[in-house]
């Protein structure tokens, strides 16, 4: 039995070698005939990776568009879930705008033939720390004849912690406390809010702390009064004032009516200029008569001198 299988085998050899490569090339072309070598894209989304301790990576492409080749059943099986394309931070370490290429993953069995953009363009922000006095802004009013008198904060001052370029669009902190008729003095818990100059939130900014408690003092059988602002400005020898502007003009005073009736205008610090600088833009403290409280405690000041 076993040699008549022995010779069945032996028997035509070269026709059955024949028979069997054509077979195999009958499979790589029929294979390769179904299942053609294709090409796709897919927009993918960057990450960042190896990100330097204490900085941001600013960037404006968020997806580029990498175009792959590769049987057509590995585009059935894969999709972009399985591709990556990433920027490596590992060798930037300091501030600044760099230019960066973009690496990719991607299943084995595919080819690479393009990515768009090649590079991205990165900024490194580096997370800062700065101190700023917040603003606490009362919203409507008290029961009638009744003043706030005064806020005392838990904090004098909050932190603000981000991205350097996020913490410098911070124009102010704000609180805000709701006035209902309120009679009697009452203390509450005041979340901090960093703002830009047009009042609208800035993401990525932490303040610190995020609230404080503020009691608002609540007076009864007091008056109050706008009275305008005067600022005492020391002018140079030889110099002339060319624009001087205050922001608030005039400040609330509360006190007792014969107190409150005998102030007619709140002083400011003196500005003095020992070295004749041409411009000061900051702010000046008002100088409170005894007896009375105000409804802020400075004033924003721009002063310039004629050249």
């Amino acid at each position: 039995m076993l040699e008549r299988i022995k010779n069945a085998f032996q028997r035509n050899k070269m026709q059955k070698f024949v028979a069997l490569i054509s077979s195999i090339l009958l499979w790589f072309f029929v294979m390769d005939t179904q299942n053609p070598t294709i090409n796709g894209s897919y927009d993918v989304p960057v990450t960042m990776s190896n990100v330097p301790y204490g900085f941001k990576p600013i960037f404006q492409e968020q997806t580029i568009q990498v175009k792959l080749s590769a049987p057509r059943s590995y585009f059935v099986d894969y999709g972009v879930n399985n591709i990556r394309a990433f920027v490596n931070l590992q060798n930037y370490l300091a501030e600044g705008e760099y230019e960066i290429p973009i690496e990719t993953s991607f299943p084995k069995g595919f080819e690479l033939e393009s990515i768009d953009p090649k590079t991205i363009h990165v900024h490194l922000d580096p997370f800062i720390e700065k101190q700023t006095v917040p603003k606490i802004t009362l919203r409507g009013s008290p029961a009638p004849n009744s003043v706030v008198k005064d806020q005392i904060r838990s904090s004098e001052t909050v932190t603000l912690v981000g991205p350097k370029n996020s913490v410098n669009r911070v124009h102010s902190v704000i609180g805000y406390i709701g006035l209902n008729g309120n009679k009697e003095s009452f203390e509450i818990v005041v979340p901090m809010t960093a703002v830009d100059v047009d009042g609208r939130e800035v993401r990525g900014v932490r303040v610190v702390p995020s609230a404080m408690t503020v009691n608002v003092q609540i007076a009864n059988e007091l008056v109050k009064k706008q009275v305008p602002v005067n600022v005492d400005v020391s002018v140079p020898f030889g110099r002339e004032i060319s624009e001087l502007t205050i922001s608030p003009k005039t400040v609330e005073i509360i006190g007792r009516e014969e107190i409150v009736n005998s102030i007619n205008s709140i002083d400011t610090e003196a500005l003095n200029f020992f070295v004749n600088p041409k411009t000061f833009i900051g702010k000046l403290k008002l100088i409170v008569p005894e007896g009375v409280t105000v409804s802020q405690k400075e004033i924003d000041v721009t002063c310039k001198f004629k050249d």
